[in-house]
């Protein structure tokens, strides 16, 4: 199923799962590329209150449900992904570590920044 990045609103604050159906955390935001407006990566927020943290997933196979969206990937492989504060922006080595940590292919975009991802 294709995600808008128009659909964004209504699907902040939804469940996000694993392929077992083990809840990560709730959709904080969604990282797109710049230069296509494709969602690349949803912000996620796991953990206690007092004690959260925000993490990257993919969104590559991703899957809208009624009340939830099912990620590709396990539930231990997105908590032990690289983590950030829930309003800090990205530094300049966050984004290629991110996409190492998922083994995905990264080059850095040809923008002014020099960098590919922007938050809705």
């Amino acid at each position: 199923m294709t995600i808008l990045v128009q659909d964004l609103n209504q699907w902040k604050g939804a469940a996000v799962l694993d392929p077992a159906d083990d809840k990560i955390g709730t959709l904080a935001s969604v990282y797109v590329d710049s230069a296509t407006d494709e969602w690349l990566f949803a912000a996620v927020e796991t953990g206690l209150v007092g004690f959260k943290k925000t993490v990257l997933v993919p969104l590559d196979q991703a899957a809208v449900g009624r009340h939830d969206i099912r990620v590709a990937h396990t539930k231990d492989l997105v908590k032990a992904a690289p983590a950030f504060a829930t309003d800090e922006e990205l530094g300049p080595d966050d984004e290629p570590r991110i996409y190492a940590h998922y083994a995905m292919e990264y080059s850095p975009a040809q923008t002014p920044s020099g960098r590919r991802l922007a938050r809705r």
